[in-house]
């Protein structure tokens, strides 16, 4: 896998709203079910403790997070 892409995964992981915002921005919400990153069940909030823990997180989402939010930023204002 890409190391931007894990970078980015590690983002919306770490942040619930990062993902919402992104999930509207690709295809204009129809880019599939990421339910799972913005209301985690009972499965995924077992699993939080080492898939979000932020220092096992955050040295893969600091990789490229300033890209992410760079490129959420223009769609965003490209829609505005």
């Amino acid at each position: 896998m890409d190391e931007t892409v894990v970078s980015w995964a590690a983002c919306l992981l770490a942040s619930p709203a990062l993902a919402v915002d992104a999930h509207h921005l690709a295809g204009r919400g129809q880019a599939g079910d990421v339910t799972r990153l913005t209301r985690p069940g009972d499965h995924e909030q077992d699993a939080a403790p080492l898939l979000r823990h932020p220092d096992l997180l955050e040295p893969v989402a600091a990789l490229h997070r300033p890209l992410l939010l760079d490129l959420l930023d223009k769609e965003n204002a490209a829609l505005g």
